[in-house]
């Protein structure tokens, strides 16, 4: 029974770990994308979105962190809606991260 338990175990973290580095991999992967787009902006505009490029940044490292079994599920997702919330806040403000975006289209 004991020996079910610990493979079990084993096999939850192995899945854990590869859907948060997968996740992790995809964030990374948008803010590098981007960052080729924000490096051809005026050094004004840069600053809000390189603010919504550093939160997908942290969120990949969080997602890094649930995978290594740093945090819990509930953590994840408590710092997911953080970081919603966040970049929410950017897109709030008028002129900010959603209007440079859509100039970019």
């Amino acid at each position: 029974m004991v020996a079910g338990l610990v493979s079990g175990r084993s096999r939850v973290g192995w899945w854990r770990r590869r859907v948060a580095t997968r996740d992790a991999d995809y964030w990374d992967g948008v803010v590098d994308a981007q960052l080729k787009f924000v490096s051809q902006l005026p050094p004004y505009r840069r600053e809000e979105l390189v603010e919504a490029l550093a939160y997908l940044v942290m969120l990949a490292q969080d997602h890094r962190h649930y995978g290594q079994g740093w945090i819990s599920r509930d953590e994840l997702a408590l710092r997911v809606e953080r970081t919603l919330a966040g970049l929410d806040a950017l897109g709030a403000v008028p002129g900010r991260v959603t209007a440079a975006l859509h100039r970019a289209d």
